[in-house]
């Protein structure tokens, strides 16, 4: 007797001319069975590599993000999702800091991502346990928080971060990487950052297909995080819409950047220790993107320049003194 994914599977495997993408309703299916443990592990292998071959599509991305959506509680208190997955080995995570920034401008981040599954890079759960920031055991639990807290994926379905660490048994990333970065609660938006500039169409189209507000970027690492020296594609889709801005790139190198991906720096620049053309930069635009995410609305120029107030005029400049 057939398995009842094995026509699922079938969908992606019929060699060249006869395999096809998935709908987003045969993707919700699937990803449902496979989160329900209804799945072999021979066909998660196979459903994760044939469409890392052949990528993903907004359908398929929209099916498997809505199915991920459903393990998320009812009536979270947040104003923006912000997922992290692809981690940093380059520069700090000037974002934290962004997220720092809005929380003291009265806005409710949660985070979500993974624990470490690349050799090398530095996690934001590290960074949030150096602060000693609430990391969460639950997503309801974000609701007692004071604004900004870590969820691990593991805490929303154990076999999210499982599939994540698949990298070092299929040797690639699999679609699991990109679809992390696209869930969310309902009616929350959220904003995502990608490797590849060509994703955040993909990204934009599968977010208006489940009805999500969201930000999509080419950040640095792959992280939701402006490099101030390349010109940032924004593309987002706010409220049935889908559009871009272009932020032109600030200067094309800045002296006494970062060099190494240290909570110290984030620390020092918080607090005004340290004064940091790049990280102010990559900060402030950053956060700008996120508000526009927050608000659904917005004229850039106007939102980078609340930010950039916010940041000159920021209350408790001692929050990270004691890490």
């Amino acid at each position: 007797m057939s398995h009842p994914l094995a026509d699922y599977v079938r969908i992606l495997a019929r060699g060249r001319n006869g395999s096809r993408s998935m709908t987003q309703e045969e993707a919700f299916f699937t990803m449902k069975a496979m989160l329900n443990g209804d799945a072999l592990p021979e066909q998660i292998g196979a459903i994760f590599m044939l469409m890392r071959v052949k990528e993903e599509s907004p359908e398929e991305l929209a099916g498997f993000a809505a199915a991920i959506n459903q393990c998320w509680p009812d009536g979270l208190n947040a104003d923006l999702v912000w997922p992290t997955y692809a981690g940093k080995r380059r520069q700090p995570f000037w974002c934290f800091l962004s997220m720092l920034l809005l929380k003291q401008m009265g806005y409710r981040i949660l985070v979500h991502g993974t624990e470490a599954h690349t050799e090398g890079r530095q996690y934001l759960h590290e960074v949030f346990g150096h602060f000693q920031l609430p990391v969460l055991g639950c997503a309801q639990d974000f609701n007692d928080s004071d604004g900004l807290a870590y969820l691990p994926c593991s805490r929303l379905n154990p076999v999210l971060q499982e599939w994540l660490s698949l990298k070092s048994v299929l040797g690639v990333r699999s679609p699991i990487n990109t679809v992390m970065k696209t869930i969310s609660p309902e009616s929350i938006p959220s904003v995502q950052g990608v490797f590849h500039p060509n994703y955040a169409e993909v990204h934009t189209a599968a977010a208006a297909l489940n009805g999500k507000n969201c930000v999509v970027i080419k950040g640095e690492g792959g992280e939701f995080e402006v490099n101030p020296e390349r010109e940032c594609v924004a593309r987002y889709q706010l409220n049935g819409q889908i559009q871009e801005v272009r932020i032109p790139n600030l200067a094309s190198h800045y002296a006494g950047k970062a060099q190494e991906v240290s909570c110290e720096w984030l620390a020092s620049v918080w607090n005004g220790q340290e004064t940091n053309e790049y990280a102010q930069d990559a900060i402030v635009d950053t956060a700008a993107l996120a508000l526009l995410a927050i608000r659904g609305e917005g004229d850039f120029e106007a939102l980078r320049l609340e930010c950039r107030n916010a940041w000159l005029e920021r209350l408790d400049k001692s929050a990270l003194l004691t890490a």
